[in-house]
């Protein structure tokens, strides 16, 4: 009966040990095949600890409550997050992160780009319209009928008197002609076809054989209706045979003559109507058709002279007066697929737009780099990259972009992802191999920079962004005048720039970004207060960023990011110094980056 009882007991401890066993193996093995979490999640679910983390930063995961380490705002319950969804073009964001960050989207749409062209010109005489006032004779210049330039004349009016020893050798002849054979001699008829080549009149000759004596001094008269454009002789000048003494225009019918860049070329042919007004004639708006494109780029302004033939029977339009033209054109490629311009995001000559997946349960977004075609309005036409219907993010896409940086994933400024090529970032505890790797890193993205950039170039801008910082700090300070004074200078300061400043890519690339500036300040020096101030501080920031990083400007600035207001800025100085809410949260913000070169 003992032995029976100990068996017992022994099948009894061996059955609770093997329980024991397999629980055990359940717990170590059997929930990594079913949850593929890494170490620290699985023992934080098998403590029964909640994880907390930030809707702006993901990456964030504490076993409580409390602030974010990197923007400072409350933790909160994690969301579920299935990371299979995730890789290294990809990121998933919960709901309360894409909505604090302002994410929107809209879907890419096809259709034929069109594009608005405001280009400067003037106008000019029709060089087919001038004719010349010449001297076929040799002679000295005996009176002057038109002493001035701007002169109406008409044709057949006296212009000058000429003492020409060859002409009244010409006229005594014709007179001898006529003496010795008669008015229809041979002789005679000579005589009168000499005079004609020298441009005389058949009434003037008629008068010579009427008056039956020499005329010493002989007016020339105007071949053509017009203005005297120009005048070449004084009274008792000698001129010679061949001599041009005045220029006669036509100016019923003349010539405006637009600047049209190279990138605007593809969207302007002969044939296309515009409209165009004068600073002379406020809202009095005139039409035409481009008659001729010139074949020559200016090689200094990087031009081409676009020409249309335009009546000015009522004289409203003068030579030389500057003129302002809107041509609207449709792109000769035909439908293309087409995404705002708030959606490109560039880092030297790559292009990045971020793709929201509409199918997945929580929000995800894709980093595509995409080839751009033409650039319409507030357009552009992607030539591969992106299908019609995909949703793309045109508001947001910077704060995107700024978390996939910080995950080490593919973005703007990280092309090839993981490998620890994150700009901006601190380097902690790395040995002197760590330390050279991302040197490399660092130069390969330097790399990406615009080329073509000249020195002068980066002096003149930097003088420019001196100025932008300095009106951030009076946004900073919320000194509304102060601000606008700065940036009445900025708009100075980039007209001293110019547009045409490099070649190739580079100079591609400051045609926008100069427009996008000039487009920007302007809206700011239109506000009457400090939040319309710091709405275009914002727009005009982005652009700044990215002309910092593309031509390699000299000196050190931090590129910081405030999660709360969706908005970007340069500083100075590594501490956050919020210009667009310094009275509520003036240290509210982060780092993006560490702009140095």
């Amino acid at each position: 009966m003992n032995i029976l009882n100990n068996i017992k007991q022994n099948w009894l401890t061996y059955s609770v040990i093997l329980l024991i066993g397999l629980l055990a193996g359940y717990l170590l093995f059997g929930g990594a095949d079913e949850h593929d979490h890494d170490e620290e999640a699985v023992a934080e679910e098998a403590n029964g600890d909640e994880v907390w983390t930030c809707s702006m930063h993901p990456s964030v995961r504490e076993d409580g409550p409390g602030s974010c380490p990197i923007c400072g705002m409350d933790l909160i319950p994690a969301d579920q997050v299935d990371d299979d969804d995730e890789d290294d073009y990809s990121m998933v964001m919960s709901e309360s992160a894409v909505q604090l960050a302002q994410v929107q989207t809209v879907a890419a749409e096809r259709r034929v780009p069109e594009k608005e062209m405001r280009l400067p010109g003037r106008i000019e005489v029709d060089e087919r319209r001038i004719t010349s006032v010449t001297s076929h004779f040799p002679g000295r210049i005996i009176d002057l009928k038109v002493n001035f330039t701007g002169s109406r004349i008409d044709q057949g009016e006296a212009m000058a008197t000429v003492y020409s020893p060859e002409l009244v050798s010409a006229q005594r002849e014709l007179l001898q002609a006529i003496e010795r054979g008669g008015e229809d001699s041979r002789s005679a008829e000579s005589a009168r076809s000499k005079l004609r080549q020298w441009e005389l009149t058949d009434d003037q000759i008629r008068e010579i054989e009427e008056r039956g004596e020499v005329e010493k001094n002989m007016e020339i008269l105007s071949p053509a209706d017009g203005f005297v454009m120009t005048r070449n002789v004084a009274r008792e000048d000698y001129v010679d045979e061949g001599s041009v003494l005045f220029e006669v225009a036509d100016l019923d019918d003349v010539w405006v003559v637009m600047e049209a860049y190279e990138e605007d070329l593809d969207w302007i042919r002969e044939g296309d109507d515009f409209k165009f007004a004068s600073r002379s004639q406020p809202g009095v708006s005139h039409e035409g058709t481009v008659s001729y494109v010139d074949p020559h780029v200016d090689p200094n302004s990087r031009t081409v002279r676009v020409r249309a033939d335009i009546n000015n029977a009522g004289g409203e339009l003068k030579p030389d007066m500057l003129v302002y033209s809107e041509l609207k054109s449709e792109s000769r490629d035909g439908e293309q697929v087409m995404v705002p311009r708030s959606s490109v995001l560039w880092s030297g000559p790559r292009s990045l737009v971020y793709v929201q997946d509409m199918e997945a349960e929580s929000p995800r977004f894709e980093a595509r780099e995409v080839e751009l075609g033409h650039r319409a309005g507030d357009w552009y036409a992607i030539n591969d990259g992106i299908e019609e219907g995909e949703e793309v993010v045109f508001h947001g896409a910077f704060r995107i972009d700024s978390e996939f940086q910080m995950q080490d994933r593919f973005s703007m400024m990280n092309r090839e992802p993981g490998t620890g090529a994150v700009p901006g970032h601190d380097h902690g505890d790395m040995d002197d191999e760590e330390m050279e790797d991302e040197e490399m890193d660092e130069e390969h993205d330097h790399a990406e920079a615009v080329d073509g950039a000249t020195d002068d170039f980066r002096e003149d801008f930097k003088a420019f962004l001196e100025v932008y910082l300095d009106a951030k700090d009076a946004l900073f300070e919320s000194d509304f005048d102060q601000a606008q004074e700065y940036f009445s200078l900025m708009s100075d300061e980039l007209e001293s720039i110019g547009l045409h400043r490099m070649d190739g890519d580079a100079h591609m690339r400051w045609m926008d970004q100069y427009e996008a500036i000039e487009g920007h300040i302007e809206h700011i020096l239109g506000a009457d207060e400090l939040e319309g101030q710091r709405e275009g501080f914002n727009e005009l920031s982005q652009v700044l960023i990215q002309a910092v990083q593309n031509y390699e400007i000299s000196g050190v600035v931090y590129h910081q990011y405030c999660p709360m207001e969706d908005a970007d800025w340069l500083n100075r100085e590594e501490e956050i110094q919020n210009p667009y809410d310094p009275e509520n949260m003036p240290t509210c913000g982060e780092v993006i980056e560490r702009l140095e070169n």
